[in-house]
């Protein structure tokens, strides 16, 4: 019986230990995520002002307009200078 008992403890303290583990691996994880998120959206979005710079002003203000349309966050358009009556 006591043998039970201990293999049941030492069972009971390894799913504990696995449990941390996996918790800071999902949490690691989670963080990777988020910083290629970041650096995806700073790649696409240097890559675009580059672009822009090649455009026409014309074409320059028409693509620049098309990209405030989908800025919907009123801090970031504050941020951006953009009206935040506009969306």
């Amino acid at each position: 019986m006591m043998r039970t008992v201990k293999k049941i403890e030492a069972l009971t303290k390894e799913i504990a230990q696995k449990n941390a583990l996996l918790s800071d691996l999902t949490q690691k994880a989670k963080e990777e995520s988020r910083r290629a998120d970041t650096r995806r959206k700073i790649i696409y979005g240097a890559a675009f002002l580059a672009y822009a710079d090649l455009l026409s002003s014309e074409n320059a203000e028409k693509a620049f307009a098309a990209v405030r349309k989908q800025i919907t966050n009123k801090k970031d358009r504050q941020f951006l200078g953009i009206d935040v009556r506009d969306v």
